[in-house]
């Protein structure tokens, strides 16, 4: 069994992040899984505060808004038992990754932010990372293990800009997306298996409409 900390970053709160942070900790805590990683640190990393539109799709409540989402994430874990006394410990970090974030303490960082510039920090810097992405019903999966090649060809936002998990209007029109979740859900199943040691789930591109999408197929001369 293990003595020391596994250490994990999740950087973004939102839809995907919130989600993902409590299947981490109840899988953690209430199964067998204590008994291979003897103590986890998850560190949550987000500048936001929850809002309004929050609401419809992100693991908040109306008392919640205008506080830090990370530090609300925290305590409503603990508040239901997740707690360091049983072997998992959760940490608010409520700025935004940037390239001044030392990411060296960590044994996963995962990407769970809907901008361009820290994936490319992760990716590049990171030992081991899981990139999880999602826009409307559908979602990416990608994770230091798969060909990065073609990851960094998919298309890219434009630098400085971000965009959400929700389409436009949705919330304003009820149109609420559920890619997210199976980000989430996905993102979980890969960090259970790797903290098991046992094989993790490969790069996935789905969309619940649609279905699973092929990856693209890499010609020599990008490879090279």
């Amino acid at each position: 069994m293990k003595t020391e900390f596994t250490r994990i970053l999740i950087v973004g709160a939102g839809g995907i992040g919130s989600l993902l942070a409590s299947h981490i900790g109840r899988a953690f805590v209430y199964s067998g899984l204590l008994e291979k990683v003897s103590k986890l640190e998850v560190t949550l990393m987000d500048g936001d505060v929850v809002e309004p539109r929050n609401l419809p799709h992100q693991q908040f409540t109306q008392n919640d808004q205008s506080e830090p989402k990370v530090v609300v994430i925290q305590q409503s874990l603990e508040a239901t038992g997740i707690l360091s006394a049983k072997g998992v410990k959760f940490l608010a970090i409520t700025e935004n990754f940037s390239a001044q974030t030392d990411i060296t303490k960590y044994d996963l960082v995962v990407v769970a932010v809907d901008r361009e510039e820290p994936r490319e920090l992760v990716h590049s810097t990171a030992k081991n990372w899981l990139d999880l992405r999602a826009r409307g019903d559908g979602f990416v999966m990608w994770s230091h293990q798969d060909n990065y090649y073609t990851l960094d060809n998919l298309p890219k936002l434009p630098e400085g800009t971000s965009t959400s998990c929700q389409l436009d209007e949705a919330v304003e029109s009820g149109n609420i997306q559920f890619g997210f979740a199976l980000a989430a859900a996905h993102g979980a199943q890969w960090i259970i298996q790797w903290l098991r040691g046992a094989s993790t789930p490969s790069a996935k591109m789905y969309s619940i409409h649609m279905g699973e999408f092929p990856l693209p197929q890499m010609t020599q001369e990008l490879v090279e």
